[in-house]
């Protein structure tokens, strides 16, 4: 298996994908396809690829042996520009009204309320 892993965003709303281990982020318009894959064309890959609403997260791991990361990895458009991380995030944040919530409470809950 070798190491192209082409995304496309078939939905209606800005897809956000992650490419492991250092969680780069790329937004992805409805309709935009880009393809990820290692930087080095010699390296055979296996990714790992997780949903959920609007994110997807991906990992390549060579020869698909999950203690072996890929860490240099690349996102690539369709036109074979390949984009930075933060790929049209602008100022926004991650989708799902879960993941907008703080993960600890600045204040104490009142127990008396």
């Amino acid at each position: 298996m070798h190491g192209r892993l082409p995304v496309e965003n078939a939905g209606s709303v800005p897809l956000r994908l992650f490419v492991e281990p250092y969680g780069e982020d790329f937004w992805l318009e409805p309709g935009e396809a880009v393809t990820v894959s290692p930087v080095s064309d010699g390296t055979n890959v296996q990714f790992a690829v997780t949903i959920a609403a609007e994110l997807m997260s991906v990992w390549l791991y060579e020869s698909g042996d999950p203690n072996r990361v890929v860490s240099e990895s690349q996102v690539i458009d369709a036109s074979g520009t390949r984009l930075q991380c933060g790929h049209q995030r602008h100022d926004r944040q991650i989708p799902g009204a879960f993941l907008q919530r703080p993960v600890k409470p600045s204040v104490s809950p009142d127990a008396n309320a």
